[in-house]
């Protein structure tokens, strides 16, 4: 017995968070790679374990997994994301840009400006904020310049 839209929002949740790469998604999950298999490939469903360990482990919205109604991903409140001694922000962060719907590259940027800031290399971090204020402050010129004719 098959769910295609299940199957279907499975897939979507694959191709969001590891833009379809099959084999990272089982890692994410601690699963293997057979399984996640045979729900792409075979049609076979998720047991209640697997259901609730994407639940646990990805912050899955399980109503919107099963019947496609609600968001993707839970909204968590900041104090329950987990942190790392090392970078304590960074999980958090990373959660919520998942949640949120930001691709696979802008996580990726992101982890890479934590390590940067994380770094304190003062010289690589004011070249980057002086790159963001810099590109901040374009849009803001081009909108509030008046063209001839406006004027």
């Amino acid at each position: 017995m098959t769910d295609k839209p299940l199957l279907d929002r499975l897939g979507l949740l694959i191709n969001d968070l590891t833009d379809g790469n099959k084999k990272r998604f089982a890692e994410m999950l601690g699963i293997s790679p057979v399984n996640i298999d045979g729900w792409v490939n075979r049609g076979s469903l998720p047991n209640a374990e697997q259901l609730e360990n994407i639940h646990r482990k990805l912050n899955v919205n399980l109503n919107w997994l099963l019947t496609g109604k609600g968001e993707m991903f839970v909204k968590k409140k900041l104090q329950d994301y987990p942190t790392s001694e090392e970078h304590p922000l960074h999980s958090p962060v990373m959660e919520i840009m998942i949640e949120y719907g930001y691709s696979k590259e802008a996580r990726e940027y992101a982890h890479k400006l934590f390590h940067i800031f994380s770094d304190k290399d003062n010289s690589a971090v004011n070249a980057i904020k002086t790159s963001i204020d810099a590109f901040l402050e374009m849009p803001n010129k081009k909108v509030f310049k008046k063209t001839a004719d406006e004027k």
